[in-house]
C-alpha cells in the first residue's frame, strides 16, 4: 500500500502540483487491481487541499497489478466516456491512475435491493437513459478509443463462444461431455446457424460505439447530478445493441441478477434507446435495431453460460454479495428462461436449447433454483 500511495502521489504531484496523499483506505480491489481512498494535502502543511471544505479533498487510487490491457481499458474510459470519474493523472509503467472522488453514493444495487418501490423504478429509468448517453459519441470519439485499445490484448470471443455453445449442449445432455450422438450433433448445427446470425455484431461499422461494457448495477452511483459509472476496466469498441442488452435481459454480465417486474425491461431498453438517440440517432433508427438487440442477449446467454457452467453445476451458493445475490443455479434457470421466451421469433434453435437447458436444471436440481424477483419489487 505505501508503495502504491507513493507512486500515485508521485504522478498526481506532476499534474496538481506539489501535494502528499495520506490516510489511505483500501476498498477492495480484485485479484488484479489495488483501490484505494486516499486524502490529499497541500505538500508543506497538512491542510487539506481545498481549504475551507467541511470535508477534506480525495482521490481514488487505482493499480493494475496484473494485467497491463485492464489500465488501457480503463484509462480510455475515462478519458473517452462522459459520466465516469475524472482522470487526474497516471502512471503507465506501474499500471495506475488517479481519478476523482465521487464520494459513497447509493448504487443501481442499492435501490433494486431496497425497500422503496418507487425509488427502484425512477432509479433504473434514469440509470438507463444516463447509460444511453455516456455510450458512443462521435465517429472521432470511436476512432480515437479504438486506436489506443490496440495497446490492449484483444478478448477472443470465439474461443469463449464455443466454450458457451460446449456447455450448452452438455446440460442438453444431462450434464453429460461424452461422445456426441447424431441428435446431439443436429442440435449444434442448429445452435450454430443461429448464433451464425448474430456475426455481425462483430463488425459494428456504424453502429460501433465506446462502452464501459461493464455497467453491472453496483458500478453506477447516484449523486446530486445524476448517475456515474466506475469500474472502467472493460471499456471497449462495440457494437451498440451489446449496451442496450444491459437494459433488456437486464445486466448482461452481472451478479445483481434477479427476474425483473413486469414492464421494466422494456422501459429500460427504451430510456437507453432514447439516451443513445441523443447523439447516434442513426443506430437506433435502423429497422432492425430491436432485432440486434435481441441477438445481442442471446450472445450474452452463451457466454455467461460457459463462463458460470462450473460455478453452476457445483452449486455455489452466491454469484455476489451475501444476502444480495442468486445463487448461480439460480441465475443460469434466469437466464436460460428468458432466452426460451424471448428468442424464439429470430433464434428458435436457441431458444429451444435455452428452455430445454432451463427444464433440465429445474428437473436435476429442484425448485430451490427457481428465481426470485428483485426485492424492491417484491
Amino acid at each position: 500500500m505505501q508503495n502504491t500511495v507513493a507512486l500515485a502521489q508521485s504522478a498526481l504531484t506532476q499534474t496538481l502540483g506539489a501535494v502528499r496523499l495520506t490516510d489511505p483506505v483500501d476498498l477492495g480491489g480484485s485479484a488484479r487491481s489495488q483501490v484505494l481512498r486516499c486524502r490529499v494535502e497541500r505538500a508543506c502543511s497538512s491542510a487539506p487541499l481545498a481549504a475551507g471544505h467541511d470535508h477534506p479533498p480525495t482521490v481514488i487510487v487505482k493499480r493494475f497489478l496484473s494485467d497491463a490491457g485492464a489500465f488501457v481499458r480503463e484509462t480510455v474510459g475515462l478519458d473517452v466516456c462522459p459520466g465516469t470519474p475524472t482522470l487526474l493523472a497516471q502512471d503507465q509503467e506501474h499500471g495506475l491512475i488517479v481519478m476523482s472522488d465521487l464520494g459513497v453514493l447509493p448504487t443501481l444495487a442499492d435501490l433494486l435491493l431496497g425497500d422503496d418501490r418507487d425509488a427502484a423504478w425512477d432509479g433504473a429509468r434514469s440509470w438507463a437513459r444516463a447509460l444511453g448517453r455516456t455510450t458512443g459519441g462521435s465517429r472521432a470519439r470511436v476512432a480515437e478509443a479504438r486506436s489506443r485499445l490496440a495497446d490492449a490484448e484483444p478478448w477472443d470471443a470465439d474461443a469463449d463462444l464455443r466454450a458457451g455453445v460446449d456447455r450448452l449442449l452438455e446440460a442438453l445432455a444431462g450434464g453429460d461431455a461424452g461422445p456426441e450422438g447424431h441428435a446431439v450433433a443436429d442440435r449444434r448445427a442448429a445452435v450454430e446457424a443461429d448464433l451464425a446470425a448474430t456475426l455481425h455484431l462483430r463488425t459494428p461499422g456504424a453502429a460501433a460505439v465506446v462502452t464501459p461494457t461493464d455497467t453491472c448495477p453496483d458500478n453506477a452511483v447516484l449523486g446530486p447530478d445524476g448517475w456515474r459509472f466506475l469500474d472502467l476496466e472493460g471499456t471497449d469498441v462495440q457494437h451498440a445493441a451489446f449496451v442496450a442488452a444491459y437494459g433488456l435481459l437486464p445486466f448482461a454480465t452481472c451478479w445483481c441478477v434477479f427476474d425483473p417486474p413486469p414492464g421494466l425491461t422494456d422501459m429500460l431498453l427504451a430510456e437507453l434507446t432514447a439516451g443513445l438517440a441523443e447523439h447516434a440517432p442513426e443506430i437506433v433508427a435502423d429497422p432492425a435495431w430491436d432485432t440486434s438487440v435481441r441477438q445481442a442477449c442471446a450472445v450474452y446467454l452463451v457466454l455467461v453460460t460457459g463462463w458460470l457452467w462450473k460455478s453452476t453445476v457445483a452449486g455455489r451458493e452466491l454469484v455476489g454479495p451475501a444476502g444480495r445475490s442468486p445463487s448461480y443455479r439460480q441465475l443460469m434457470v434466469s437466464r436460460w428462461r428468458w432466452g426460451a421466451i424471448n428468442l424464439r421469433p429470430e433464434l428458435p434453435a436457441l431458444a429451444a436449447a435455452f428452455g430445454d437447458a432451463a427444464a433440465w436444471a429445474l428437473d436435476q436440481w429442484g425448485a430451490d433454483v427457481e428465481p426470485t424477483g428483485y426485492r424492491a419489487f417484491r
